[in-house]
């Protein structure tokens, strides 16, 4: 008996012109076997901070028959699409076309076995310029505990190390970002508030010190962001917010991480990627201000851990210097939020919710200074040594 396809789409894009596409996916996932498609729903992910190349990340799922049962189908589509001009250039950190290239060449293919990625079905150039990009849905858990982000941190180590030691071969491929850090403060600043004449009338010392401290990062930054291109290198995800990594369970119920959204790939200095990790997410609020010294202990004996796992000996203060700085660079964003919301508390002072955001950039804008100082400290005794 012929069965009608029960189709619904609750997008505003034209899936009716993708079935083929969407079958294609379908024969990936089902290994090709024969089937027949029996249900479709589209549905708009809504994700609240994409990425400004990103057009929209939608779900398609339903049901197939096969072999006479009804089985589940799941495919991600994510539209990335053309931004401004520098975002053209495969040398800038959110160049728009780098995802698409990363899937298309294959280097997903070949990640040391500490890290998987999700598979890319198909790829579309479309007529109004955009990319689409058909992808696996892969589905885990999300990290909260201190336990899971040291697990990711410790696979992180594993995945870097395997770089250092030669068992995988850093991919050559231009587009990949060489100089992940300096294209991303320079992109912060640009679109950072100007905060100098606020600054330059506030009377708290504390607040005043916390800018002059700023200051000097920038007057320092191109030294700063030299000495992290000195540091061994590795393929990175620079990318580890808490949505973009999986805690996916295997076939013998062991954890493996999967990490999605390959946007930002680069080759970065040996800790970069872990001071994305712990940066990224405590701005997110992932990570609760009393417990970041916790975490950062953890993540980083964990990671470090991890580089020993795969045989990398080498010099534990290198790992330990691109961690520290690589986090207090992102006070180069945070700092001029930070003194913006006080600005527009001198207008609402009775303002919880940004009260709220001040409290917690005071704490982290605090960690990056820390940070920053180990960093100094670390470079001092290696220029002496």
């Amino acid at each position: 008996m012929h069965t009608k396809l029960v189709f619904k789409n609750n997008t505003n894009i034209p899936f009716h012109n993708k079935i083929d596409q969407i079958k294609a996916c379908i024969q990936s996932i089902h290994r090709h076997v024969t089937f027949k498609l029996v249900t479709l729903t589209c549905d708009d992910m809504g994700y609240k901070t994409p990425n400004f190349t990103t057009s929209g990340i939608f779900r398609l799922h339903g049901l197939v028959q096969l072999h006479h049962q009804l089985k589940p189908w799941c495919v991600i589509l994510k539209i990335i699409k053309p931004d401004t001009a520098e975002k053209d250039d495969s040398d800038h950190h959110n160049y728009w076309r780098r995802e698409a290239l990363v899937f298309e060449s294959g280097v997903l293919r070949n990640l040391p076995d500490s890290i998987c990625a999700p598979e890319c079905y198909l790829l579309e150039e479309q007529q109004d310029g955009t990319i689409w990009m058909w992808l696996e849905h892969v589905t885990g858990e999300y990290a909260y505990s201190v336990e899971q982000f040291s697990f990711i941190a410790r696979q992180l180590g594993r995945f870097n190390g395997a770089y250092l030691k030669g068992i995988t071969v850093l991919p050559d491929h231009k587009w990949i970002c060489r100089s992940w850090l300096k294209s991303w403060t320079t992109a912060s600043r640009m679109y950072a508030p100007n905060m100098e004449a606020y600054v330059s009338r506030l009377s708290s010392e504390n607040k005043q010190r916390t800018w002059i401290w700023y200051q000097k990062i920038l007057q320092n930054i191109d030294s700063i962001l030299e000495s992290l291109q000195q540091l061994p290198r590795v393929l990175a995800h620079q990318d580890l917010s808490q949505m973009n990594m999986l805690l996916v369970k295997n076939e013998a119920s062991e954890s493996q991480l999967v990490l999605i959204d390959w946007q930002f790939m680069s080759i970065s200095g040996i800790g970069e990627d872990l001071g994305k990790l712990f940066g990224v997410n405590m701005s997110l609020g992932i990570i609760p201000p009393d417990h970041y010294i916790r975490f950062q202990t953890s993540i980083y004996d964990a990671y470090l851990a991890g580089l020993r796992d795969i045989g990398w000996q080498g010099d534990a203060e290198l790992v330990r210097y691109g961690f520290c700085l690589s986090t207090a660079l992102r006070s180069v964003w945070e700092v001029p939020q930070l003194f913006s919301i006080l600005a527009q508390l001198e207008d609402d002072p009775q303002n919880t919710d940004l009260q709220e955001k001040l409290n917690h950039l005071d704490c982290i804008v605090t960690i990056h200074k820390e940070m920053a100082m180990e960093a100094d400290s670390l470079q001092y005794q290696h220029a002496l040594a």
